[in-house]
C-alpha cells in the first residue's frame, strides 16, 4: 500500500473516531452507520426497494469470485478475491427521500481497494457502479450526497500528471436508481498542508467558469492545493497563495509544480 494511502486512511480513521465521539449534524452519518451488515453465506430478509415486501439477500463465494444474490438476481461483485482479499457488504439508506436502499460492497487487497454501489428492484439490478481507489467516508441522507476518500488511481486520476500523488474527498449524489458525480473534491489534509512550488508562471482565475484573473502565481512561488474540480475534460485546482487569496488554476497533462515540492508515494 502506498505511503500516501496509509497516511490518508489514518486521517480518515481519526476523523471517524472524532465524529463518533461528538456526534453528527442531523442526517449526516459516518460510513460505519449502516442499516444491516450482510455476512457471507447467511440469508437475510430486508426490503431494499421500498415496496413493502422483504427481499432475499445472500453473499457467497464461488472459487475466487464473490457473488451477491438478491431474490433471483445474481451479480458478481468481486471478480478476483484470493487469499489477500478482504471485503464487507452492507445495506445503507443513503437518501431517505427515494425510499429505496443501497447495497455497498467494499473490498481490498495488498495494494488496491474499491467501493461498489448496487441497487435492486424486484429481480433486477438497476444500479451497479464501482469506484476504484475509493473508500466510503460519510453520507448525508437528507440529500443523498456520498463522500469517498479517494486517491490518485480513482476518478480524479488525471490530476496526478499535474500535481503528483494526492488524496481527496470525492462526492456523488444518489437519487433513486441514479448516481451523479459531483464536480468538486476537497483535498485531504496531507495535500492541503503541503507547500507546492510553481515551476512556471501560473494564472489563477476567480472561478472555474470565469476568465477573470484572481492573481498570478510566479515561478518558484508557493501555493497550497485545497480542492480539485473536474467536469468532463475541464479540470482546475483550487489554490491558496501566501496572501490568503483563493483562485482556480487550469491544469493539463504536465506537471505545474517542481517535482521536489510534490507528494510522491515512492
Amino acid at each position: 500500500m502506498k505511503l500516501l494511502k496509509k497516511f490518508g486512511v489514518s486521517i480518515l480513521t481519526a476523523t471517524m473516531l472524532t465524529v463518533s465521539a461528538f456526534g453528527f449534524s442531523s442526517n449526516a452519518y459516518a460510513a460505519t452507520s449502516c442499516k444491516k451488515i450482510i455476512k457471507p453465506n447467511v440469508t437475510y430478509k430486508y426490503d431494499i426497494d421500498g415496496d413493502g415486501d422483504k427481499d432475499t439477500i445472500k453473499v457467497f463465494k464461488s472459487k475466487d469470485k464473490v457473488l451477491l444474490k438478491v431474490n433471483k438476481c445474481v451479480k458478481t461483485v468481486i471478480y478476483d478475491c484470493g487469499s489477500n482479499c478482504s471485503y464487507n457488504v452492507k445495506i445503507y439508506d443513503l437518501n431517505k427521500n427515494d425510499k429505496s436502499s443501497e447495497i455497498i460492497v467494499y473490498y481490498s487487497d495488498d495494494d488496491s481497494y474499491c467501493t461498489r454501489i448496487l441497487k435492486f428492484k424486484d429481480n433486477t439490478c438497476k444500479l451497479n457502479v464501482s469506484y476504484n481507489d475509493a473508500q466510503l467516508s460519510s453520507y448525508t441522507s437528507k440529500n443523498g450526497i456520498v463522500t469517498f476518500t479517494e486517491y490518485d488511481c480513482g476518478r480524479y486520476n488525471k490530476f496526478a500528471k499535474a500535481i503528483g500523488d494526492f488524496g481527496c474527498y470525492s462526492k456523488v449524489k444518489v437519487n433513486g436508481y441514479k448516481l451523479s458525480n459531483q464536480y468538486t473534491a476537497n483535498t485531504i489534509s496531507a495535500v492541503k498542508d503541503n507547500k507546492y512550488i510553481a515551476n512556471q508562471n501560473l494564472t489563477a482565475y476567480t472561478s472555474t467558469n470565469s476568465s477573470r484573473k484572481a492573481f498570478t502565481i510566479k515561478k518558484n512561488q508557493p501555493v497550497h492545493v485545497y480542492a480539485l474540480y473536474q467536469n468532463g475534460n475541464k479540470r482546475y485546482i483550487k489554490v491558496k497563495n501566501n496572501a490568503g487569496k483563493y483562485g482556480y488554476v487550469k491544469i493539463g497533462a504536465s506537471l505545474i509544480f517542481t517535482k521536489d515540492s510534490c507528494i510522491w508515494a515512492r
